[in-house]
């Protein structure tokens, strides 16, 4: 599901000033949310070569995950759901990968996050866009959810590894790879940045942050997470290097009926809302993870939680629908609560 634009970064603030090298900041509108960008460089023009790269890339990403729109010469995200019930759609390596990784990870957790979820999905995403216009709204009932849902199965997507061609079985089948797309982006142009040379920096997509080496290559950076019940003020505070850092958020994107706040993440098992937790971060090296992990983890309680983080060996930080706040064992020495 795509996400509300922020014209605020409320999702996570970053703190700090630079030492010897010359910090850069820009940012720019991809994947439904503003992209900020930060580098630690020698020269402005130096940040400039880094910084048309990093927009001109999430451009490309953007399109090609695309779930709504269709572009000339680009099979998407959008042309395997138009495909569906009819054809195999061959696409690039980003895209087949993307997918294939978000299946196993399903299937390697409590299947909560399901990309196959995308005719759920949608019809929330209406009421969303509706709530948004100030126009009246009301929850989609249980028996449609329920029709829907026999769309979702994930072994609708079939994958062929020799063609790289992506077929979904059902012509009622969709994907929509949202939960984990930017996290995924984000961490890809990350490597791709060090690759040219940068080694210091920040990418900030909208709650998916990347950390590039150390601040300025000397110091942690402190990032902060924030108060679900505030999001102009941060809640706590990380302290971390060359790694992701994403949060997913009851406040990001939301809807209101009779003054109850319905957030944007929709359990896969009861076909509504996720109303467990207010805010989940996930601390990982792997960027298409902690996504897809911070989606999952934000449906489920504290002891499922911590069972993913020793599978998967992350760190968090969990803020309850109570505004109890837990933060993982080996996360405590980083944090600050404020």
């Amino acid at each position: 599901m795509k996400k509300k634009i922020l014209f605020l970064f409320s999702l996570l603030f970053i703190f700090g000033c630079q030492a010897n090298l010359e910090k850069h900041s820009e940012s720019f509108l991809s994947f439904d949310t503003y992209i900020e960008f930060t580098s630690y460089t020698n020269s402005e023009s130096e940040f400039d070569e880094y910084y048309k790269f990093t927009k001109t890339s999430f451009e490309k990403y953007h399109k090609l995950f695309d779930a709504y729109n269709n572009y000339s010469k680009i099979n998407n995200v959008k042309t395997i759901n138009d495909n569906a019930g009819k054809k195999a759609v061959v696409v690039d390596d980003e895209l087949f990968n993307l997918i294939e990784k978000s299946k196993k990870m399903y299937l390697d957790t409590k299947q909560k996050n399901n990309i196959a979820l995308a005719p759920v999905i949608l019809e929330y995403k209406k009421i969303m866009d509706e709530y948004e216009k100030n126009k009246d709204i009301k929850n989609p009932s249980l028996s449609k959810l329920n029709k829907l849902n026999k769309c979702t199965n994930i072994d609708n997507i079939v994958l062929n590894y020799n063609e790289k061609s992506v077929y979904l079985k059902k012509a009622c089948a969709k994907i929509d790879v949202g939960s984990v797309a930017k996290g995924y982006t984000s961490s890809i142009i990350a490597r791709q940045l060090e690759e040219k040379g940068m080694k210091s920096g920040i990418i900030n997509a909208g709650g998916n942050v990347v950390l590039i080496g150390k601040k300025d290559n000397k110091k942690d950076y402190s990032i902060g997470i924030a108060n679900p019940n505030d999001p102009s003020n941060y809640k706590v505070i990380i302290k971390e290097s060359n790694t992701n850092i994403v949060t997913s958020g009851d406040y990001q994107r939301y809807y209101i009926i009779d003054g109850i706040k319905y957030n944007h993440i929709i359990d896969s098992d009861t076909l509504k809302p996720a109303n467990i937790n207010k805010s989940v971060t996930i601390i990982l090296g792997d960027g298409l993870m902690a996504d897809y992990l911070s989606t999952e983890c934000f449906m489920l309680d504290l002891k499922d939680i911590d069972v993913l983080s020793k599978q998967f060996s992350f760190e968090y930080v969990v803020i309850d629908k109570n505004d109890k706040i837990t933060i993982s064992e080996g996360l405590k020495d980083a944090v600050e609560i404020k």
